[in-house]
């Protein structure tokens, strides 16, 4: 009987103490990995809806419609081209490398066209012509669409409109 008052019991098994933990470290491992997953989906819509509005502009034939004057009084798109043609529309287009192509005078499209770059910042726009000079733009919206885009050209405002698919060439 003497010989076990000097044994060691074996110690007691921890069990409890590790079901509080594992059981804790899986949910915020689980918990990190939801916030990751939701922060790269975000990312990626809020980018994916940038460049559908981008592509909005670029993917479209705005032609002229409207014109005012600098003071702001409306006038007949004709008067800023100064031509006497009743179907005479301007037509603006947007490329996928920051190019621009803007037509403003009557006959063949080839005739009278500038072409250049843009920047676009938020919606406010800079036009940098090839042939040197350089105009402003603002891009109008109507509920999170590109309704409108105002063009300065000279001492007019030319308001662009999406041209309709059976207008287009």
């Amino acid at each position: 009987m003497a010989k076990n008052k000097n044994k060691k019991k074996p110690a007691a098994k921890k069990t409890g103490q590790n079901k509080k933990i594992f059981p804790l470290r899986n949910f915020i491992i689980i918990i990190a990995a939801v916030v990751l997953v939701a922060s790269v989906v975000t990312f990626i819509v809020i980018t994916t809806k940038k460049d559908s509005k981008t592509d909005e502009l670029r993917n479209t034939y705005w032609v002229s419609e409207t014109a005012k004057t600098a003071s702001g009084d409306e006038v007949d798109v004709r008067e800023v081209y100064n031509v006497r043609y009743t179907t005479y529309q301007g037509r603006l287009i947007f490329d996928g490398e920051n190019g621009f192509e803007l037509w403003l005078q009557p006959g063949d499209k080839g005739d009278g066209t500038h072409t250049g770059s843009y920047k676009l910042d938020g919606d406010k726009g800079t036009a940098k012509f090839d042939s040197g000079g350089e105009a402003s733009f603002t891009v109008i919206r109507n509920d999170g669409n590109i309704s409108e885009i105002d063009f300065d050209y000279g001492d007019y405002i030319v308001g662009f409109f999406k041209q309709n698919n059976s207008d287009s060439e």
